[in-house]
């Protein structure tokens, strides 16, 4: 049975937390980028983005592309995107494709935010 993807954002000092859940696939991209272009301030006051994909049940070639497009985004404005809840399998193919060249993977929530706490001193 399809699960149909969902996005909820919640912000914090100097970025942004998107919860994504269900199945991520090219039908996703829409509602991700374009809700994202309209209610962020990428690389003004957003200056690191972090994904929750715990709830990602499914990732097909069309939500990597989304995925990679979402990054690069983020990249050019001159933000740090992170995200975590990825499992092994796809871990291995953010490898594969490159994704992690745009993208840092980390085990849960509380390593990104170090991480941000880190690169912000």
């Amino acid at each position: 049975m399809e699960q149909s993807f969902t996005m909820e954002t919640r912000e914090f000092p100097n970025g942004i937390v998107l919860k994504l859940g269900g199945e991520l696939t090219k039908a996703a991209e829409n509602g991700l980028l374009s809700g994202l272009e309209n209610e962020v301030e990428l690389g003004k006051s957003i200056r690191f983005m972090a994904l929750d994909l715990t709830k990602v049940t499914y990732i097909n070639s069309g939500g990597m592309a989304v995925l990679i497009r979402l990054a690069r985004m983020g990249r050019k404005a001159g933000v740090h995107t992170f995200a975590w809840g990825v499992t092994a399998h796809y871990e291995k193919l953010f490898r594969m494709v490159g994704l992690t060249e745009y993208l840092m993977l980390y085990p849960n929530e509380f390593a990104v935010i170090q991480r941000i706490e880190a690169l912000e001193l």
